[in-house]
């Protein structure tokens, strides 16, 4: 791997660390974007833009927990982990 990456970074001519900060950022970025993606379907299907609206509208009896507790489940941890990634971002500058 270090002779691949040593390579490629010779022949576009940057510094091995930019280019493994670079790759790093790509790819968090697209995990993002998987993220993003999965959170504007369950989104979409309840007519909301956050977690906070679906737990009001069980909140006000016009969905029933039982009924959404998977999707529910499912906006917390995609939450959760766009946070992560988000962070994971930050840090690798």
């Amino acid at each position: 791997m270090s002779t691949v990456l040593h390579k490629i970074s010779k022949e576009m001519g940057i510094k091995e660390s930019e280019l493994i900060s670079q790759s790093v950022k790509a790819y968090i970025r697209s995990e993002l974007g998987k993220i993003e993606s999965q959170l504007y379907t369950l989104y979409h299907k309840y007519k909301i833009k956050s977690i906070q609206e679906l737990e009001h509208a069980i909140e006000m009896g016009e969905v029933v927990e039982s009924d959404v507790l998977d999707d529910l489940t499912r906006i917390d941890y995609l939450e959760s982990e766009k946070t992560k990634m988000m962070n994971f971002f930050r840090d690798v500058g």
